[in-house]
């Protein structure tokens, strides 16, 4: 194999692809990136055998061929290397890696021990914006869970009926909603569990353009998104996901608006005292401003005050104040709306007066 290529292009391609590759895996073509000419371009992949990312780029052809390369060191020499053409060659186990007076050999695995990624070919597809779909990630893959011990909820429910699609995210203790209408509706209804891990992946490949698309295809077993450039196939969770359904409250007593920028400013300060204490804030309503209060034996005491317009009676509730940062800080709204109906009760956390996000957060004991 021998081409030529934008250093550029290639240092990208290397750092899209390179997300896939794990530290944690014991064989050692796992570690590597496969490099596979086709036509005018050359194809990248790499894979933890979970996830696997292609990534195409244009390159001047001069030998065909295919090979396995270290992707973290090549990833490292491509970076540093002078912004002018590169020219990658393979032979004997080893790989040439040439750009003006820099010549580097790494040593390489042949093609044939890199595992096989699967295209996903049959199962519902839908095409939708990048930039819907990188939103809706954005918004959603936070809040699931991080701990391994339930593994399902370390995923995103996808669900696509008619012409919308839905994304849910939860760890049990907070749960993320958003929804979004679909250009064509869909053939067949999909309700697939797809890893969070992967779809954060995939949220920075994703760019904030309506005009492009992205094409997702969910098989069996696996989940493929494509765009012109970059595929990501990822394995699906099995199991059942919470009815989440039951989880949002449908009685509201009362709503209450904020500043978002006044409310994540007051939040992360009470979060100081409040990391110490299980992360717990108070909230105390009292007429047109609440109360913030975080207390800790080791560190001491909180307390802000915000400004709001509320319907409803005065309440003394608490929650996670980290929940409350996550979300805050992603949201790009100026007002924010929290319903709530009780101390023991969920509250609802509203972008605006936007119907296609909300986001469940359970009460602590005050």
């Amino acid at each position: 194999m021998k081409i030529t290529c934008e250093r550029s292009y290639l240092a990208q391609a290397l750092g899209v692809a390179g997300r896939a590759v794990s530290n944690r895996n014991t064989l050692p073509i796992l570690s590597n990136v496969l490099l596979e000419t086709e036509d005018d371009r050359v194809q990248l992949t790499a894979t933890d055998l979970d996830t696997a990312i292609r990534c195409v780029l244009p390159a001047m052809v001069m030998e065909n061929g295919a090979v396995a390369v270290p992707a973290h060191l090549l990833s490292d020499v491509v970076s540093k290397l002078p912004d002018a053409p590169v020219t990658l060659e393979a032979q004997d186990g080893k790989v040439s890696v040439r750009c003006g007076k820099s010549d580097y050999t790494i040593l390489s695995l042949p093609a044939e021990d890199f595992p096989a990624v699967p295209n996903v070919k049959d199962g519902t597809e839908l095409t939708i914006p990048q930039s819907t779909l990188k939103e809706m990630l954005r918004m959603t893959t936070f809040a699931a869970s991080k701990e391994e011990t339930r593994s399902i909820l370390m995923g995103v429910l996808f669900e696509a009926r008619g012409s919308t699609l839905t994304l849910v995210a939860t760890d049990t203790h907070r749960l993320a909603w958003k929804q979004a209408a679909l250009p064509m509706e869909v053939g067949t209804p999909v309700s697939v569990i797809v890893p969070a891990k992967p779809l954060v992946e995939l949220e920075r490949v994703l760019k904030d353009n309506v005009e492009e698309t992205v094409s997702v295809r969910f098989g069996q077993s696996q989940v493929q998104f494509e765009t012109d450039h970059v595929t990501l196939v990822s394995r699906v969770l099995d199991g059942q996901f919470p009815n989440y359904e039951k989880v949002i409250p449908k009685n509201v007593e009362r709503k209450i608006r904020f500043d978002r920028g006044q409310l994540l400013d007051a939040v992360r300060r009470v979060y100081i005292v409040a990391k110490q204490n299980n992360e717990k804030g108070i909230w105390t309503t009292k007429g047109q401003f609440l109360e913030m209060t975080a207390e800790s034996q080791d560190v001491g005491k909180a307390f802000e005050e915000v400004p709001i317009s509320m319907d409803g009676s005065d309440l003394t509730i608490a929650f996670n104040t980290r929940y409350l940062i996550e979300v805050l800080g992603i949201l790009d709204t100026e007002e924010i709306s929290v319903e709530l109906s009780g101390a023991l009760n969920p509250g609802i956390l509203r972008a605006g007066d936007s119907q296609d996000f909300l986001y469940v957060v359970m009460p602590m004991n005050t």
